[in-house]
């Protein structure tokens, strides 16, 4: 894979997103395989953030440590952020009278590094304009280092500010002019090579993975979401929010991520999908509901976008390490399905999925991602609209069926697979009790012992059922590899750009299914495999944890990373080379 990047750092509220989102689009357009990447710290304005695009001649889904160009829109930029430039690098800052020190004018001079100081605030000075405008000039420089025509550029911002007017509209090009001045005066012949172009897919959606579940979710069939806001779960329920006009569907910003947990058990309960979404201080809050809805039988979907913690930990930042409490978590045993997405792709394939689980085994669904996934840039091509179906179980709405049905139907210990029939309240149909107390098969509170052993089993025995019906992990490479990779969630990008890289005597098992778990694939490719290795966002290795306690295995190498920051494409390829 031949590959360059672009990192834009400064302050928050410096527009570091908007330099990094308008080359990202132009250069999609222009059929370059493109990844965008977020770094922010948990302030409203000031600390330190970035914006890397990495930019590549395949399809692309990683990020990497070392860049090709790096733009620092303050100093900060500079003392943390300099050491990540590549040999022949260029460095463009916009600091005035800025003198380096020994060690990063060292930096400088070993590597080659092309230093090119930028005078917006003179520029900005002599056409009398706001600063806002500064991020067109500084983006304009950047398409200019990397080779780019100017009149895509101006086609590009005539879209996005046509509609503000014609004085708007000149002023933004006339600092895009300034740009390109400044470039070919200041930098004369100085570029960074671009990988070579795929036209195929100059049309790819450009999405987060939010914008990906959020349309999944629509895609789906949800009429209800309800939220509380949190990193990384905010994104999703802004896009559910935004879109809520062309969709009709109900969007509730609830005063807690308890009530919003509560209100989609309602709207479930009444025949509505209905899902929220949050991080993991919120879950524990949820999980008293999710219980409820384990011993109710009553569908409901929720998605764990998970941060570094313990407590508030690093709140803008990614990790793995709410995968055990989604397995485990909350009180009682009952039965639950977990799952994880990895990328846009199946963001907006697997929530179908998750619908249409809750309702065929009538249990609580996880939707695990994490802030890598959630936010990060992704090429798309255009998703299958016909391939979802809704499936949704033993729901029983037609008249002539609902007359059939006694009281006792609905949690009759010896139904088929566990999965009792479901009507609908308000239906015309027997009636049955739906609380949180161990029930008898019409929903009377019973506490005697041999009703709450079958009652248990009954529920339970939904865990062995969806377990069969369950997908396998998915497999990719050698069904016969030298080396297995096993991991899951947003591990998956980074994962298979290393790949390519490493030859055909690697395979990789990616889990998406994480509870019940399913063993028989992994055992019988480790079985063969000369050397095992698993990868994960955590200090525990949660997964590999589970694994050992479903089926023995332990693997020969563990590659864990718990500092906020996803596995860097370069970082993983020096620990599997």
């Amino acid at each position: 894979m031949n590959r360059i990047s672009l990192k834009v750092t400064g302050a928050q509220g410096q527009g570091i997103n908007s330099v990094g989102e308008m080359v990202a689009k132009g250069l999609k357009r222009a059929g370059h395989h493109v990844f965008g990447y977020r770094e922010y710290m948990s302030v409203i304005k000031g600390g330190h953030s970035s914006y890397q695009l990495d930019i590549a001649d395949s399809h692309i889904t990683s990020t990497e440590a070392a860049v090709n160009i790096l733009v620092c829109l303050n100093y900060k930029g500079l003392q943390v952020d300099l050491d990540s430039l590549k040999e022949g690098g260029v460095l463009l800052h916009l600091i005035p009278d800025w003198k380096f020190g020994e060690d990063e004018q060292k930096i400088i001079d070993e590597r080659k590094i092309e230093v090119l100081y930028l005078p917006m605030e003179n520029i900005l000075k002599q056409f009398a304009s706001r600063p806002i405008v500064g991020n067109v000039l500084v983006t304009s420089v950047v398409w200019g280092l990397l080779g780019r025509d100017h009149k895509n550029l101006k086609e590009m911002v005539k879209e996005q500010f046509g509609h503000k007017g014609e004085k708007i509209l000149e002023m933004n090009y006339r600092f895009i002019d300034e740009g390109k001045k400044f470039k070919d005066d200041a930098a004369g012949s100085i570029e960074v090579a671009l990988p070579k172009a795929d036209a195929s897919r100059k049309d790819d959606l450009l999405v987060t993975g939010s914008h990906a579940m959020g349309m999944g979710m629509i895609h789906a069939g949800c009429r209800m979401y309800c939220g509380y806001p949190m990193t990384p779960s905010s994104p999703l329920l802004k896009y559910m929010a935004d879109t809520q006009e062309e969709t009709g569907i109900v969007i509730k910003q609830a005063e807690d991520e308890i009530t919003a947990m509560q209100m989609v058990s309602g709207a479930a309960h009444m025949g509505t999908r209905a899902a929220t979404a949050t991080s993991g201080g919120g879950y524990d809050l949820m999980s008293e509901t999710l219980s409820l809805n384990g011993i109710t039988e009553n569908p409901s979907v929720m998605v764990l976008a998970q941060r570094q913690g313990p407590a508030t930990g690093l709140p803008t930042w990614s990790g793995q390490g709410d995968m055990l409490l989604s397995v485990f978590g909350s009180h009682g045993e009952y039965p639950r399905l977990v799952m994880a997405v990895s990328d846009s792709q199946d963001s907006f394939d697997l929530m179908p999925e998750a619908f249409n689980y809750a309702e065929e085994y009538q249990l609580p669904v996880t939707v695990l991602t994490d802030k890598n996934t959630a936010e990060d840039l992704f090429m798309q091509p255009p998703y299958d609209l016909k391939k979802a179906e809704l499936r949704r179980g033993k729901l029983i709405t037609d008249q002539k069926e609902l007359d059939k049905l006694k009281s006792t139907d609905r949690y009759d210990p010896n139904a088929q697979g566990g999965v009792s029939p479901r009507w609908l309240p308000g239906a015309k149909a027997a009636t049955y009790c739906l609380q949180g107390d161990e029930h008898d098969s019409e929903g009377n509170v019973d506490e005697g012992g041999e009703n709450a052993t079958m009652q248990m089993d009954k529920r339970m025995k939904k865990m062995d059922t969806m377990k069969a019906a369950l997908p396998e992990p998915e497999l990719i490479g050698s069904k016969n590899p030298d080396t297995l990779i096993v991991s899951w969630g947003s591990n998956k990008g980074p994962i298979l750009d290393v790949m390519d890289e490493l030859g055909d005597t690697v395979a990789y098992l990616h889990y998406t299914y994480l509870w019940p778990l399913k063993t028989e694939k992994l055992e019988e490719i480790a079985a063969k495999a000369k050397k095992t290795i698993f990868i994960e966002a955590t200090k525990q290795g949660q997964l590999s944890k589970l694994i050992k306690m479903e089926c023995g295995i332990d693997f020969d190498e563990q590659i864990l990373k718990y500092d906020g920051r996803p596995f860097f494409y370069d970082e993983l390829l020096s620990r599997l080379s």
